[in-house]
């Protein structure tokens, strides 16, 4: 079916898949039955869509739609991560930081909540409803998170791990996915009805309870237990009911979007060119030897040429090629968490592989490998390597990295080990005490 007015694609459907490991399908669990209409939407009487496979080719880019689909999230895990992140904020507003907090009622936006956001005493998301519903004298309320995975690896995999099965499906995208946390009553968010709404939107309900109206008219009603899904290119409002609390994912369905993606990063790199070198001064107009045509500033001209350049140059491919290895192992989720700490290794310490690798050929020479969002390059032996930790086995250090001239492991196998245990993906099983690396 064709896509809806405005949401052109920006998503690769992959031919064959770069990454090393099996197919993994979206969790499932039954639901509650749908609650009201969905006008013009697929039929969704009989059995339910009952994993990825079902969505995509159901109702990925046809109609609004609801479906029983377990979230990758609980509550209480949703509700610790809104309180972490709104801890800074009951100081003042913040600017310029992730995770963003934003909290509003029926009146509006409050710039600087305070205490109506969650403390230390507001233990569980019923604690803390009961004492807002008391201060607000039962207004309704709305307190959203924007980006609250990017500091909790452990939220951020999970979510990465669902959404990974309809990526195989439908096609990774090219640019980021938003997330976000929201939890209110009795309050309507009206933001996409104005906005040009080039994202499609995937929301678990997990709490509570949604009503989207889309184009003017009720397309979906979600309790808990059900994802809403909507298309880009279509005007929508949101109804949050009986304290609903929601996993939200704006989802890239338009290509200027790649567009934008490709001028930024091609800005970046022209910023640390010799452009950039001297401070853009202040010109006379018009200039002083004469009244005539303006001409364009010479440093103007110069950062022009060097946009022009890069947009030619193999630096921008392979920076372009890097962050796509790296946004395909990341499932689209970023900002991804840091890397962790290193440990040492030693010849004995027993690991296992718990990532899969995302592996694409580097034009000039190597591989780039990308693991949990962050990419980079491998030269030599480091496809056999990656034969010799199979996903899920424990293996020596020693067996992975095979021996040096001296008998110990070599060093720049063990470096490449070290890297991705950083990225987490291998954890260490046991580390033997005492021993040389």
């Amino acid at each position: 079916m064709a896509q809806p007015s405005g949401a052109r694609s920006s998503t690769v459907r992959p031919e064959t898949s770069p990454v090393d490991g099996p197919t993994v399908d979206g969790p499932h669990v039954d639901g509650p039955s749908l609650d009201g209409p969905h006008v013009d939407g697929p039929t969704l009487d009989g059995p339910t869509l009952d994993d990825w496979a079902g969505f995509a080719e159901r109702c990925w880019n046809v109609a609004p739609a609801v479906v029983p689909m377990a979230a990758p999230l609980t509550v209480p895990d949703a509700y610790r991560m809104i309180a972490e992140a709104s801890a800074p904020f009951r100081a003042g507003t913040r600017f310029h930081v992730l995770p963003d907090v934003r909290f509003g009622t029926a009146g509006g936006r409050i710039r600087a909540p305070g205490d109506l956001l969650p403390g230390a005493a507001d233990t569980d998301p019923d604690s803390y409803r009961s004492r807002l519903g008391a201060e607000l004298a039962g207004q309704g309320w709305l307190l959203d998170v924007e980006q609250p995975l990017f500091g909790d690896f452990a939220g951020w995999l999970r979510v990465r791990n669902s959404i990974d099965g309809l990526w195989r499906r439908v096609g990774f995208p090219v640019v980021p996915v938003r997330a976000e946390l929201a939890f209110g009553n009795g309050v309507t968010r009206t933001g996409g009805l104005t906005r040009d709404s080039r994202h499609a939107v995937l929301v678990w309900v997990l709490r509570g309870r949604l009503e989207v109206r889309v184009a003017g008219a009720v397309r979906c009603r979600a309790g808990a237990g059900d994802l809403a899904y909507w298309p880009a290119g279509l005007p929508y409002a949101e109804t949050f009911a009986d304290d609903c609390l929601t996993l939200l994912l704006r989802v890239p369905s338009d290509s200027r979007l790649a567009v934008g993606a490709v001028h930024d990063t091609a800005v970046e790199l022209a910023g640390d060119g010799p452009a950039t070198d001297e401070v853009v001064p202040y010109l006379p107009v018009p200039p002083p030897d004469g009244i005539g045509p303006v001409p364009m500033a010479d440093p103007l001209a110069r950062a022009a040429t060097a946009v022009r350049e890069l947009s030619t140059a193999a630096e921008l491919t392979r920076t372009l090629r890097v962050r796509w290895a790296a946004r395909v192992s990341a499932g689209g989720l970023e900002p991804v968490p840091p890397a962790r700490e290193p440990v040492q290794l030693f010849a004995r310490t027993v690991v296992r592989r718990t990532a899969e690798v995302v592996r694409m050929r580097e034009v000039r020479s190597g591989w780039i490998w990308a693991v949990h969002g962050h990419a980079f390059v491998v030269r030599g032996a480091a496809r056999s390597l990656l034969r010799r930790l199979p996903l899920g086995v424990p293996v020596r250090v020693a067996d992975v990295s095979g021996p040096s001239g001296d008998g110990t492991p070599d060093p720049g196998a063990l470096a490449l080990l070290t890297t991705l245990y950083r990225l987490r993906g291998i954890e260490v099983l046991d580390a033997p005490a005492g021993e040389e690396p």
